[in-house]
């Protein structure tokens, strides 16, 4: 079959994209707590409206969308279904399926869930550079799903999942720092030793990774060795530019167009990468303005949030200790600025902010918006729900 994929940065014209998709809301019939169950269902069936919205806009550019059909993934269907043999839910050591390489350390630390994510992000574990589409880490339940369904549409040819033969990435201390506190552990020398030890990346994050033309930025502060170890290797095509932000880019800037970029304050320190470019700046939200945030800020660190649900005790406690591994933290993500170019005159964004908005128009970007209602659940914007597999065009030097 012909090489459908194509794409050497963020912004040049939009013609294919992956979109990602979730569990039915009937997952979540066998919840008897109705409480619990009616929130659950309400994020997943208005998530299934604002995916719909959004392909039904993709389409009216003339953008051709694949989504993966989860019925024939190997997802279960009824979240009871997840229950093992003793009655326990949510806990993959229990019935041998820990996606994670497993260590006594880890296992001690923590009881990792066993419902898997959803495929609702593909961006996360894959990205196109150039005219293959790089698998970063196609060990997580999702992706391992995922990439038959890639090979099938783009050839398995054009997918690259060698990353599977590697013997595991040295992760940073701040990944370390992050790792002991998504588990649980306090960050002191004692644990992030031995989390240094025993808990190698078989993988990383595609945000990590910003694709401008000849240029590559590269965010280390999850594996800093990646380049040397991987990506030099597998890409040449690329330069690549070693940055620290602390997380995905594409939570802290986006590429709108060649001489524009969009970021929060993050970036600051990195402005002269972007020298002779504009910055739109974007403030860092207020959570303190939003109603009741401290509140649940105190039950779950601030990982995650949905509207209305903020008083709901046994969703919040069922979330943190069944569905802990579907959240983020969206505390230190700003999706204002997770936008996804469709050319440079187009640009979807997931918010009505009238600061960006604004600024988008003022700068020659007509902004698209599609309400994305539970982005403060789901840890992601556009950009992370989908992958653009196809653009317009090829590899530039934009002198970055």
């Amino acid at each position: 079959m012909s090489n459908t994929i194509n794409s050497w940065d963020e912004f040049q014209p939009l013609e294919e994209l992956v979109v990602g998709t979730l569990y039915d809301s009937s997952f979540f019939d066998d919840v008897k707590n109705d409480r619990i169950k009616s929130a659950l269902k309400k994020i997943i069936d208005q998530t299934h409206e604002d995916l719909d919205n959004f392909k039904t806009t993709m389409q009216s550019h003339n953008i051709k969308v694949y989504q993966p059909d989860i019925s024939k993934l190997d997802y279960k269907k009824s979240i009871l279904d997840y229950v093992n043999v003793n009655g326990e839910l949510g806990y993959k050591k229990n019935v041998g399926e820990d996606g994670l390489h497993d260590s006594s350390f880890l296992t001690t630390a923590i009881s990792h869930s066993l419902i898997p994510n959803p495929p609702l992000q593909p961006r996360d574990d894959g990205v196109v550079m150039g005219n293959k589409l790089l698998m970063t880490d196609p060990s997580t339940f999702a992706t391992k799903n995922l990439i038959p369904v890639y090979q099938e549409w783009f050839g398995k040819d054009n997918v690259d999942i060698s990353i599977e033969g590697h013997q595991g990435f040295t992760r940073s201390d701040l990944n370390l720092r992050n790792w002991c506190r998504k588990n649980h552990l306090e960050p002191n020398e004692e644990n992030m030793a031995k989390a240094r030890a025993n808990e190698k990346l078989y993988g990383f994050c595609s945000p990590t990774l910003t694709r401008i033309g000849k240029t590559c930025l590269v965010d280390t502060w999850q594996v800093p060795s990646v380049v040397e170890e991987f990506l030099a290797d597998k890409c040449p095509e690329y330069n690549f530019k070693k940055i620290t932000i602390g997380g995905h880019n594409d939570s802290i800037f986006s590429v709108l167009k060649p001489g524009l970029v969009i970021a929060s304050h993050d970036l600051k320190g990195y402005e002269h990468v972007f020298a002779d470019w504009k910055i739109i700046w974007f403030d860092d939200p207020n959570w303190d303005n939003v109603k009741k945030w401290s509140r649940l800020r105190y039950k779950n660190q601030g990982k995650w949030w949905v509207p209305g649900e903020e008083d709901n005790d046994e969703f919040t406690h069922f979330v943190e200790g069944i569905l802990g591994n579907w959240t983020g933290y969206v505390e230190e993500t700003i999706f204002d600025v997770n936008c996804l170019v469709i050319d440079d005159r187009h640009v979807v964004v997931n918010t009505s902010n009238p600061y960006l908005l604004d600024n988008l128009k003022k700068n020659g970007m007509e902004p698209i918006v599609c309400p994305l209602r539970h982005s403060f659940f789901w840890d992601g914007g556009w950009h992370c729900l989908t992958l653009d597999v196809k653009r317009k065009g090829g590899q530039i030097d934009h002198g970055i």
